[in-house]
């Protein structure tokens, strides 16, 4: 599933590339161009679920589990703010940005009850849906593909607060020991597109991005999203729309030759 989502979001970025032509590396950009500018994206969301199993003991009863998560899509948007170098060394500019992004998924979670009085066995259909506001911070590589892209490689780190929560479960079970994502999670992630130069103030760059790692709480590193036992690791795929400003202090640059 994720190798065709990612297949078709780099299928779509050379498609638009047919359409691009650059007269030279996109970054660092001339002189004519002011080195900051805007960008907004549409995101799409998906996390890949795992299957966990597990046990509890309460005095004489114990509970034993098994727990498969699966991913839903999900959406978002995103804004922000980047800014380059003129004489980039490895980090060709630096980005932030602010993002709404809801994450949804299922866990088909089943069990045994046992006890000196017997068994039971429980069995439910679980959905989740959370939204999140996400702040971001990226140093970002450039490498030009050739005349007509390059390649977007970030490496960041995002601060995520959920606004609201919603569990859905389709039956009753012990949930004594069921683990949910915390409030706040601050996050190492990578960040990889495709961009393309289609007019001379416009970057399109498809983007896919995940994290690497989970600073905050410091109690477990996994940057994959716990929801009922289950983990689930988000992969956010987006759109970009990259604004270039001219310079008018600069009126005796170079001037882009633009596409032919």
């Amino acid at each position: 599933m994720l190798k065709k989502i990612i297949l078709s979001t780099l299928l779509l970025a050379f498609t638009i590339a047919g359409f691009a032509q650059l007269s030279k590396d996109v970054f660092p950009l001339t002189r004519e161009f002011k080195k900051g500018g805007f960008y907004v994206a549409p995101l799409a969301t998906v996390s890949i679920g795992n299957k966990e199993e597990g046990s509890y003991s309460v005095v004489d009863t114990t509970y034993n589990y098994e727990v498969i998560g699966r991913g839903k899509w999900g959406y978002g948007v995103e804004v922000g703010w980047y800014h380059s170098f003129k004489e980039p060394y490895f980090i060709h500019y630096l980005e932030a940005d602010i993002s709404y992004r809801v994450f949804k998924g299922a866990a088909d979670h089943q069990g045994t009850l046992s006890s000196p009085l017997g068994s039971k066995f429980y069995q439910s259909d679980n959905m989740f849906s959370n939204q999140h506001l996400s702040a971001a911070v990226r140093a970002v590589n450039a490498k030009q593909l050739g005349k007509k892209s390059f390649l977007s490689t970030a490496l960041g780190v995002n601060f995520n607060y959920q606004l609201a929560e919603s569990y859905d479960r389709s039956d009753f079970y012990p949930l004594d020991n069921e683990t949910f994502l915390n409030k706040t999670s601050l996050q190492l992630h990578l960040q990889v597109g495709v961009g393309f130069r289609v007019s001379r103030q416009l970057i399109l760059m498809p983007t896919v991005e995940t994290p690497l790692l989970t600073g905050l709480p410091t109690g477990n590193l996994n940057p994959a999203f716990p929801f009922f036992n289950a983990h689930y690791q988000p992969i956010i795929i987006g759109l970009r729309f990259m604004f270039i400003r001219e310079d008018p202090m600069n009126c005796n640059a170079p001037v882009y030759q633009g596409i032919p």
